[in-house]
Formats: C-alpha cells, sequence, structure tokens
C-alpha cells in the first residue's frame, strides 16, 4: 500500500484501504493513518464527498497523518467551494505548524487546490510507478473510449424507441441530440459555437418517463462527449436542506460533488420554494446550486422535473434560474389506450399476460381516471391518473395483480399437486385486476365514480 500512495497510484489505494478502512480490529495508529490515506486518495481522484467523510476529524494518534488529513480536508472544502471553511482549518494548521511550507502557500493562495486524475490516467503511464509519466487530462485519450460512447448512443437510442406515445418527447431529445453532437463538431472545427446551456426542464405530471428519459439524456451526452459519465443523481428537496445554518451548503456541495461529470435530476424542484418563507433555506440550496452550474458548467448538467405551473414558480424565485434553464420538454399525461399498451407491455416483461377481459376493464378504469379531478395534497386540483402516477400507477396495477393470480392459484383446487399450466400460472385476470386495484386506489385517496 505505501509503494502504492508513493507512486500516486491513487485507485490501487482505494481499492486496497477501503474493505479494511472500518475494521474495528485495527489498531488505533493504523486506522488513523488508514482512514487519512484512503481520504487523500478519494480526493486525489476528485471524489470529494466521500473522501470529506473520512478527512472530517483528521486528528488522531499518527502526527504526520494529522498534518496531512487536515492539508487534505482544507483543499476538499476549497474544491466544495466552501472557502470560509477551508480558511479556518487553515489559519488553525499554521498556527500549528508554520514551517510548513504546503499549508503556508494553500492559506496564501485560494488557487492552491487539489491536482485531480483520473484511474485511466494512471494506467497510462509509461512507466506504472512514476507520476510524472502520467498523461494529462488534454492529452489523455482512452482507447476504448470511441467504442464505449457509441454503445451508449446506441442504447440511447433504442430506449427512446422502446417508450410507448411520448411521440413530441422523442423528437424533441432527438434535436437535443442533434443540436449537441453538431456543436461539438463546430468547437472541433474551431468555428464560432454560441453559448448554449445544456440544462434542462423536464414538465409533466409523475409516471410520464421523466426519470427514464433523463437516463437516456445522461447517455446521450456521455456519448457525445459532453459528459465523462452517464450517471445521473436523482435528489429531492430532502436530500439538499439541513436545519442548522451551514448545513444546507455542505450538503448540497455534497450532492453536486457527487453528480459532477454527470447528472443532477432535481425532481419535484418546486418544493424548494414551496413554503414561501424568506428565510426558507431552500433558497440557500438554489443559491449554492446556481453557483456549482457557473463554476462546474463543463462539469454538471442539471434536469429539473415536475409540474409545469409548479416549475414555472421555481424559476422565478431566482433570477439566475431562467437564464440557466431555457430548454423545455413537456411530458403530457398518457392515454388511456397507451396506459394499456403498457401494462401489456410490462406484464409480458414478467412472463404474465392480461386476458382480454382484464385489458378492457383496465382502459375503461384509465379513462374514468383521467376524465375526473381530485385535490392533491396541497389542494390543488389535479387530474386523477395524474394523482395516481400514470406509467407508475400501471406497474402498481401489475404487481398487485400477480399477487391476485398467485393467491388465487395457492388456494385452487391443484394448490397441493402444483399442476398448474403455464397458460394458468402466466394469466392475470379480470377479477385479479378487480381485486388489486380497489386497494391501490383507497392508498391514493382516490376513488372512480360508477
Amino acid at each position: 500500500m505505501v509503494i502504492n500512495y508513493r507512486a500516486e497510484r491513487w485507485s490501487d489505494v482505494v481499492k486496497l484501504l477501503t474493505p479494511m478502512v472500518n475494521d474495528p480490529d485495527l489498531d488505533e495508529a493504523f486506522s488513523h493513518a488508514a482512514k487519512i490515506t484512503l481520504g487523500t486518495a478519494l480526493a486525489r481522484l476528485g471524489m470529494f464527498a466521500p473522501a470529506l467523510s473520512y478527512l472530517e476529524e483528521p486528528d488522531g494518534p499518527v502526527a504526520v497523518a494529522a498534518v496531512d488529513g487536515a492539508l487534505a480536508k482544507a483543499l476538499v472544502l476549497r474544491a466544495h467551494v466552501d472557502e470560509e471553511s477551508a480558511s479556518e482549518v487553515l489559519q488553525d494548521l499554521y498556527a500549528a505548524h508554520p514551517e510548513n511550507e504546503q499549508v503556508e502557500q494553500a492559506l496564501s493562495d485560494t488557487s492552491f487546490g487539489i491536482v485531480t486524475t483520473t484511474a485511466g490516467r494512471i494506467e497510462a503511464r509509461t512507466d506504472p510507478w512514476d507520476p510524472a509519466t502520467e498523461p494529462g487530462a488534454e492529452d489523455f485519450v482512452d482507447p476504448a473510449a470511441h467504442e464505449r460512447k457509441a454503445a451508449l448512443l446506441h442504447e440511447a437510442e433504442l430506449q427512446l424507441a422502446e417508450f410507448i406515445g411520448l411521440d413530441e418527447v422523442k423528437r424533441q431529445v432527438s434535436r437535443l441530440k442533434s443540436s449537441v453532437a453538431m456543436e461539438l463538431v463546430r468547437k472541433q472545427r474551431g468555428l464560432t459555437v454560441a453559448q448554449r446551456t445544456h440544462h434542462l426542464v423536464f414538465a409533466g405530471p409523475p409516471g410520464t418517463g421523466k426519470t427514464t428519459i433523463a437516463r437516456v439524456v445522461a447517455k446521450i451526452y456521455c456519448g457525445l462527449g459532453l459528459l465523462k459519465r452517464e450517471n445521473i443523481r436523482e435528489v429531492h428537496r430532502a436530500d439538499l436542506i439541513g436545519q442548522h445554518i451551514g448545513e444546507t451548503e455542505a450538503k448540497t456541495n455534497a450532492i453536486i460533488d457527487s453528480a459532477l461529470d454527470g447528472v443532477l435530476f432535481l425532481d419535484e424542484a418546486y418544493a424548494l420554494v414551496a413554503t414561501g418563507a424568506k428565510n426558507d433555506f431552500g433558497l440557500v440550496a438554489i443559491d449554492t446550486l446556481l453557483a456549482r452550474m457557473e463554476n462546474d458548467r463543463d462539469r454538471l448538467v442539471v434536469i429539473i422535473a415536475g409540474y409545469r405551473a409548479d416549475l414555472d414558480k421555481f424559476l422565478d424565485t431566482n433570477e439566475g434560474l431562467r437564464s440557466r434553464f431555457t430548454r423545455n420538454i413537456d411530458f403530457p399525461s398518457y392515454t388511456s389506450h397507451e396506459l394499456v399498451e403498457i401494462a401489456h407491455k410490462m406484464a409480458e416483461q414478467r412472463d404474465s399476460v392480461f386476458e382480454q377481459s382484464a385489458l378492457h376493464d383496465l382502459e375503461a378504469l384509465f379513462a374514468k381516471l383521467a376524465a375526473e379531478s381530485t385535490p392533491d395534497t396541497n389542494g390543488i386540483s389535479r387530474r386523477s391518473l395524474d394523482i395516481a402516477g400514470n406509467g407508475r400507477f400501471v406497474r402498481n396495477i401489475v404487481e398487485r395483480s400477480e399477487e391476485e393470480r398467485e393467491f388465487r392459484l395457492d388456494h385452487s383446487e391443484h394448490a397441493g399437486s402444483g399442476e398448474f399450466s403455464d397458460e394458468e400460472l402466466m394469466t392475470i385476470t379480470a377479477d385479479d385486476v378487480g381485486r388489486s386495484v380497489e386497494p391501490l386506489l383507497r392508498g391514493l385517496g382516490l376513488s372512480v365514480r360508477a
């Protein structure tokens, strides 16, 4: 492990220390040194949020590790754009160790920070044990990158094509892909490229495919080379908001760090400001998000999602939001016929099949829910089918209907012998659907008028 550390083979350090660092049987001194070393390695790989979890309390029995850990913690906080906290750590460290040149430099120069790398660049060294032979970020060419990007674009196209309905959404995503692709080509040719934001607004009711389409967009952005990862970090208000002053900035920055080089998907974005209070910590989260969207504009794409009217209110809460979220994709509610198609497809993927009368009953149910309105938890009148969750409601029906089928078969005359045909084991009847729908609707606070 020491050899890997001195050779700055950070990915190998992480692999070696992660399984053992929390072992309760470790010697106290070794445990302290291991945590600081692991935190430093994670930080050098640009994984700031997990790094901070190991560097939060750098003091311990190993004096050298305590100093190194405190310095690394300060630089991670600086990378978090929390210069005030970083400065406090550095001042305390300098007071105790004025002879440390790195600490002095970090305190006097706010541009002094952690030099990050990647596992791929480490493996691309001409001498595996000499960090000086490692290619820089601009020079590194991953030999498998082209094939990986092509595969991501192909996956995205297949997933988009498999969607039932959403024709206009598909067209918008296709246009988005073309726009980004041509922007990158123009940049490679040295042509002028207009400054465009790649952040998106996904407006529509629950269960209309917003999260899944966000994953498709992440693959497209990564496949085209706009992002390094196809990862999508899905968050809600509770993930960003703290209970005390300073906690919201830290939580929001940590979440953003975990989403860097990928997509941050903020669902029900309006919940950040739903209270309307001027001292709501949600406003702090928005300010922090806007700052990071500017500072990390080449490493972060943000997609906000929710009902259109709610998102418009959200965008109006801060003048910086509208200018950053200029591209909108509207997700319509599904039709009753499309939801029946979705139910049929879901069941088929699970080796189940609805009998025809069950599909007929489902379409009638969806049509009634689409025609009725019900107040949501905030007292706003919504289409009952939107409150039920559209595609999400369909999935719940499929799963609950299968449970009803299993219960019915297990209490049939063949239950003891298990002599069921494949058709019996697969078929979902109208009665199965009927018994599944009632408790689902009741749980949602919905009912269907006859």
